[in-house]
């Protein structure tokens, strides 16, 4: 990826399910070098190809998937240069001197669906990531105790992707899967954010320059 500018404007969404015209008038509106998602497009035959394909034309797209996704159109898509929108499992990517990496799926015991991952998978990624550069990072599922508040008030993050957040270390870790934005900082100002659901217009604006990033905005568009 080419970037012209100093500075990456990064856009971050989640949790579309379907919804993806918040997306396109956002990313219309804050011209993003990248756009991050952390999964929840829609589930296959919610999400047109066009669709997607027409975001693709205007940034960079960067994705994990979630429990709603078209997994395999996720996969084939490409960006401009070539490069896959959709993370890898553990995979470390650079954009623009910023290093990111992504553990899609949400936490189950066993693997009875595609989306499940479980505790020792986590660790894998985890491990696999350990020791590298890593500004961010993006998960669908959201560490226990950290912006992890349901609409019911209940805690709805999961134990690996809080160790995943401790041992890499990332500057931000965006989440989402609970419909609700919210955000953590540590007494080091390391930040997570849940994105919340973009489908109803949250959505959050971070730049990124030299290895570092900063959070300019979360909230809820309105039009």
């Amino acid at each position: 990826m080419k970037v012209g500018r100093e500075k990456l404007k990064i856009l971050a969404v989640s949790d579309m399910h379907g919804q993806l015209e918040p997306v396109h008038r956002l990313v219309a509106e804050h011209t993003p070098d990248l756009l991050l998602c952390c999964g929840d497009w829609g589930d296959p035959g919610e999400v047109l190809e066009e669709d997607l394909l027409s975001l693709q034309e205007q940034t960079y797209i960067l994705t994990v998937f979630g429990n709603h996704d078209d997994r395999d159109l996720l996969a084939r898509l490409r960006n401009r240069d070539g490069s896959p929108i959709l993370l890898e499992q553990g995979e470390l990517r650079e954009v623009g001197g910023l290093h990111l990496a992504g553990i899609s799926g949400i936490w189950a015991k066993s693997h009875r669906r595609p989306h499940y991952v479980t505790e020792e998978d986590v660790a894998a990624f985890v491990e696999r990531l350990q020791g590298q550069p890593l500004e961010v990072l993006l998960t669908h599922g959201c560490p226990v105790g950290l912006a992890d508040r349901t609409p019911r008030g209940t805690h709805g993050g999961k134990r690996c992707f809080l160790h995943a957040f401790r041992t890499l270390a990332p500057q931000v870790h965006l989440c989402g899967h609970l419909h609700l934005q919210q955000q953590y900082q540590t007494k080091s100002g390391q930040i997570v954010l849940n994105i919340g659901y973009t489908a109803a217009g949250d959505y959050a604006l971070l730049w990124a320059r030299a290895g570092t990033i900063a959070l300019e905005f979360a909230g809820r568009w309105s039009p």
